[in-house]
């Protein structure tokens, strides 16, 4: 077991900010077990539908439409046109009136709803707030529901915003990735950093909503300077929630083939956008800010991040919406990507199902391991006290702790807390956590 955890082993480094690993490892929530037949799609999930919930749950709605492509985004997918809204948002309706009487929807409470994409605030005023007011006539939302609409600037007017209030959203959370208006414009973004500034303010003087942004460090033309000015802004605008993520260039993307052309600048090495994520922690700290996740800090309590830590540590998923992913019981699903074949399903009174996978049989301890390193603090023992499968796993990783705590990533032995090393590599740890969890089930299998 040793000889297979040597290849999660950090290098040995004076600076594990920067140098702990050549490359991050890359997790997405959630785990796909054995598919389940096109052909039997729909019989299987009607069957999950009659099953109940017991545990925490969040809604997510996706809403697939942007005005243009940013290029460091992954997930655009239809352009967007005024024409789409009423009947996106009547299908979206639809969608959750097929499903609301089910025993999976009434049986316990949803914590938090989360409108993403795309860009939710392409749709009207009027359609986001019936949608939303809808959910609440059919789903038994909890008291203190957190219900999220993600937007950019562009197209979020007071108009959308009063709207989205008036109907009950509680939390705004806005990508602005930086306040520089040139960065802004080399990746896409339509609003200057003054007009993003603007924007941020009139959300904040309503005092109706916490206000989120998302900030991306390493982009192009983000010089250090640049970086920390976009900190301070945030905390002189006196917002509720930032997320200080990590700028990722995968091959083939519109980002990496501009940068490839020489049309775009380079974005900041992984040691450099170490150096950056450590500053901004440092000046978040500083500043009085409370450090929820490893990428996203709450300035005071009104700020949660609900919606995020609950699907990162395995909640079930309700999802509704072109190209929305869930989990519920036992199941992970896709709604399809294709607006078309989305739209003719819904046309049929059919969940627009993509694909329906029964959950990985490590499932539970993989999602332990996700919410212990998503909240910066892992308590290994807690691993065998919920699935079998998983005993003596932490003995069995020693060297690998070892080599962690001795690399300056983690502190302590049978509760590990992150340091700011291991909270820039999070995702990392996280991948390879999962990798040598595997390793350890497999070995453990008696011999067929």
């Amino acid at each position: 077991m040793q000889a297979a955890l040597e290849q999660f082993f950090a290098q040995k480094t004076d600076d594990p900010l920067r140098y702990a690993f050549p490359r991050r490892g890359m997790h997405m929530p959630g785990s796909a077990g054995a598919a389940v037949k096109p052909c039997d799609l729909q019989n299987v999930w009607n069957e999950v539908q009659q099953g109940e919930r017991s545990s925490q749950a969040v809604m997510y709605l996706h809403v697939p439409f942007c005005a243009n492509h940013c290029l460091f985004c992954g997930f655009y997918r239809n352009k967007w046109s005024n024409d789409y809204s009423a009947p996106y948002a009547d299908a979206l309706i639809k969608e959750l009136e097929l499903e609301a009487d089910s025993s999976l929807s009434q049986s316990a409470p949803i914590n938090a709803v989360y409108f993403g994409g795309g860009t939710p605030t392409a749709l009207h005023g009027q359609d986001l707030a019936r949608v939303i007011r809808r959910i609440k006539d059919l789903y038994p939302l909890s008291a203190d529901c957190e219900i999220t609409v993600e937007g950019r600037i562009f197209h979020f007017d007071d108009e959308k915003v009063d709207a989205c209030l008036d109907a009950g959203a509680n939390r705004f959370s806005t990508g602005v990735q930086s306040f520089n208006t040139r960065v802004r414009k080399r990746q896409g973004r339509k609003a200057t950093g003054e007009e993003a500034i603007r924007f941020f303010e009139k959300l904040r003087d309503r005092n109706r909503a916490a206000i989120v942004c998302d900030l991306i460090l390493g982009l192009p033309y983000q010089t250090e300077e640049v970086w920390r000015q976009d900190l301070k802004t945030v905390v002189d605008l006196e917002l509720d929630g930032v997320d200080l993520y990590t700028l990722a260039v995968f091959p083939g993307s519109p980002l990496s083939k501009s940068i490839e052309k020489g049309a775009c600048g380079p974005a900041a090495p992984l040691p450099q956008q170490g150096g950056m994520y450590g500053e901004g922690l440092e000046y978040m700290r500083q500043q009085g800010w409370r450090q929820i996740s490893s990428s996203h800090w709450g300035r005071q309590t009104r700020e949660r991040n609900l919606y995020n830590t609950l699907i990162k540590s395995g909640a079930d998923c309700l999802a509704f919406g072109s190209g929305a992913g869930g989990n519920i019981n036992g199941f992970s699903y896709g709604v399809h990507g294709d607006l078309e074949d989305y739209l003719d399903a819904i046309a049929r009174e059919e969940k627009p199902l993509s694909r329906l996978h029964r959950s990985d049989p490590l499932s539970s301890p993989l999602n332990l391991l996700a919410a212990g390193i998503e909240e910066m603090r892992l308590d290994l023992n807690k691993l065998d006290q919920i699935d079998p499968k998983t005993a003596g796993f932490r003995t069995s990783i020693t060297p690998l702790l070892t080599n962690w705590r001795e690399s300056g990533l983690i502190a302590g032995d049978e509760i590990i807390s992150l340091t700011t090393a291991g909270r820039f590599w999070h995702q990392t740890l996280l991948t390879y956590l999962k990798a040598a969890l595997k390793l350890h089930s497999d070995s453990s299998q008696p011999a067929s």
